[in-house]
């Protein structure tokens, strides 16, 4: 946690202090770079994928060329941020280190979000501040390039994700795929539909055996805070106005939920026994919810046979209990930010198109194997994505293991009124996972002693409100 709480905090001082210091620094900084050359700023080490598309947009240009800058270092980030600061902005940015050095691709990492940021091992991730960077004007609005290019339109993208991942209208960000990170229950428990109050929650929850659990019987409340809570709370900051509204029904659902659940759990299980524990209560009815990750239409059909009937994607528990507003989109893959000061944008959006282009996936043959190796989520090209339906829609009766070497569950071919839920699904998801470390710090820390009974609900918004909107007012 602490070297991702560096970024937020780095940006406040370099925000505020470089300008006074960036002469004094300018011999650290890299060179400007040559005319007809693009930079591409690398938070993550070089992949064989990235490497090869640098090399075939070099080859196809002889009056332009990128050139890639390495902050893919423990220091990196901070490096970034300070040469942002001082102007030495590069054309072209990754935004997300997806972290784990000890893992040689992105694929080998976000396997890792097979299921949900509550089993996800972040230890090394690190988010720019993209919100800040876009209202400061670093980066470049991506929307008109989508819209004149002849290959996509808003018609050739899925728009939901890219709407989800919009400030203030503008699409600052661009990414290959995404899921659904989203509350799924039997449908015999919770109810068809899909959002809920904590109330509702609550009544649901009554109607369980004994011994219960909402979700994982090892969560606790820091885990679903800082897994689930975190990375939506943009929600109630304004960051060019710097006030925020924590005190709404909204925020106070969040606080109920988490009392939901323990401030601490101990276990003498392995992880992996603890994993066969968790499902094996699942299965048999001991847990309400799975927090889980909806990444193709096939993972429909999965859980209804994971709950031994039909789902339920009833999402996080809301003020008003509608329109399953507690979902969020995960981003995977690399995700590309266009300064606003590139030299040559036309050739730089030429390059960063290239994450939403058609895949190599053009058969159904060859995306179903795709879909059976679980290789492919949520495609932002629209083509992609239906042909993605087209091939589970054509699936036949499958069988997945619930974990290695556990049991299987029968996964039956979806149906036409599957499709139509998880495209509403998609279209009902309004947020994207990207934390602010900081911030998501400064609110736990003004809570906790709430959720451990130290503090009236009224103090702790009080209190809250102040130290957010003191740290807003630093950032402008």
């Amino acid at each position: 946690m602490r070297k991702r709480i560096l970024g937020g905090v780095l940006l406040l001082a370099v925000l505020v202090l470089a300008a006074c210091s960036a002469d004094k620094g300018k011999e650290d900084f890299p060179p400007e770079p040559e005319d007809g050359v693009l930079i591409y700023a690398a938070l993550n080490p070089v992949s064989y994928e990235v490497e090869q598309s640098i090399s075939r947009f070099n080859e196809a240009h002889g009056d332009i060329q990128i050139e890639v800058r390495d902050y893919s270092d423990e220091g990196g980030p901070q490096r970034l941020l300070v040469e942002l600061a001082a102007g030495r902005v590069p054309d072209i940015m990754e935004l997300q280190r997806i972290g784990r050095e000890d893992l040689p691709s992105v694929a080998d990492v976000e396997a890792m979000w097979s299921t949900s940021p509550l089993d996800a091992d972040q230890s090394g991730s690190w988010w720019m501040p993209y919100r800040r960077l876009a209202q400061k004007g670093y980066l470049e609005d991506l929307w008109p390039y989508i819209e004149n290019d002849p290959d996509f339109g808003r018609e050739g993208v899925l728009e939901a994700p890219l709407k989800a991942a919009e400030i203030d209208g503008g699409l600052y960000m661009l990414f290959r795929e995404v899921s659904v990170n989203t509350l799924v229950g039997a449908e015999s428990v919770v109810g068809d539909r899909r959002g809920w109050t904590v109330e509702e929650l609550m009544d649901a929850f009554s109607s369980m055996p004994p011994d219960s659990t909402i979700l994982h019987y090892d969560t606790v409340q820091n885990k679903v805070f800082f897994a689930l809570i975190g990375p939506t709370l943009n929600q109630f900051v304004d960051w060019e106005t710097g006030e925020c509204s924590f005190d709404d029904g909204n925020f106070r659902s969040i606080l109920a939920f988490l009392k939901c659940f323990p401030t601490s759990f101990e276990s003498n299980l392995s992880p992996e026994d603890l994993t066969k524990e968790v499902a094996l209560r699942q299965m048999d009815g001991m847990q309400m919810l799975e927090s889980t990750e909806i990444g193709m239409l096939r993972d429909i059909p999965y859980y209804n046979g994971y709950f031994r009937g039909e789902a339920s994607y009833i999402g996080y528990p809301t003020a008003d209990g509608g329109g399953n507003s507690g979902s969020v989109f995960l981003l995977h893959g690399n995700k590309l930010a266009m300064a606003s000061s590139c030299q040559d944008k036309e050739a730089a959006w030429e390059f960063i198109r290239q994450l939403i282009q058609r895949s190599g996936y053009r058969s159904k043959n060859a995306m179903a194997e795709a879909h059976s190796m679980e290789e492919v989520k949520i495609r932002i090209n629209r083509q992609d994505y239906e042909l993605g339906n087209t091939v589970d829609l054509q699936m036949k009766e499958a069988r997945r293991p619930v974990f290695l070497g556990g049991p299987w569950v029968d996964v039956l071919p979806p149906t036409e009124d599957e499709l139509r839920l998880f495209e509403e699904l998609i279209n009902t998801t309004s947020q994207i996972y990207w934390p602010d470390d900081t911030l998501s710090n400064i609110v736990w820390e003004a809570v906790s002693p709430y959720l451990s009974g130290d503090k009236t609900l009224d103090d702790t918004l009080r209190l809250l409100e102040n130290r957010v909107s003191l740290y807003l007012n630093e950032q402008k």
